[in-house]
């Protein structure tokens, strides 16, 4: 019998996870480089247009279904990309660079939330995310509980991985 580990058959890992609660406020939430500067940032969000996420530079804005609540958002960071979730709604993938090596989720207009999660290396990293709940559903039990619940609407998972630049692809590419 060979046991194979993950990493000889190609499997991408969890290496490091962060849970916490975000304010939701105007319908979003953003995830920005640990480093970037509160002035102003939520105003220099892009507009989503009917997008579930934009991005804009070091920040990634996320559409909530709910115009208001306390989300419960879940980074993971990966060694390689991760196998797709096989439940929640996908949200969509995209590239953010993070210019300190660090993330961290933003309660717009309020600021960071929680902690950063260090990712390692500055760079490109590839994101994907996914939402649980939400949706008309939650939005009528919000309305029919007295007083408004403003917990346990939604979650998100949001898949985090290192992305190499185009010259480091390249270069890997050559030898």
């Amino acid at each position: 019998m060979v046991c194979l580990s993950y990493r000889e058959v190609g499997v991408a890992a969890v290496v490091r996870v962060s849970e916490r609660v975000v304010t939701v406020e105007r319908g979003q939430f953003a995830l920005c480089d640990e480093g970037a500067p509160f002035n102003d940032r939520p105003w220099e969000l892009p507009a989503l247009e009917g997008r579930q996420i934009a991005v804009n530079g070091s920040g990634l804005t996320v559409a909530s279904t709910v115009a208001m609540h306390d989300a419960d958002v879940r980074l993971e960071l990966w060694d390689g990309p991760p196998p797709p979730e096989s439940a929640g709604a996908p949200l969509g993938e995209c590239v953010l660079e993070v210019p300190s090596g660090a993330v961290t989720a933003w309660a717009v207009p309020h600021g960071p939330a929680g902690e950063p999660m260090a990712l390692g290396d500055p760079g490109p990293y590839a994101v994907r995310l996914y939402r649980h709940g939400g949706g008309p559903a939650a939005r009528a039990r919000q309305d029919a509980a007295d007083p408004p619940l403003f917990t346990g609407l939604e979650r998100y998972v949001v898949q985090l991985w290192r992305r190499p630049a185009p010259e480091e692809a390249v270069r890997a590419g050559r030898r």
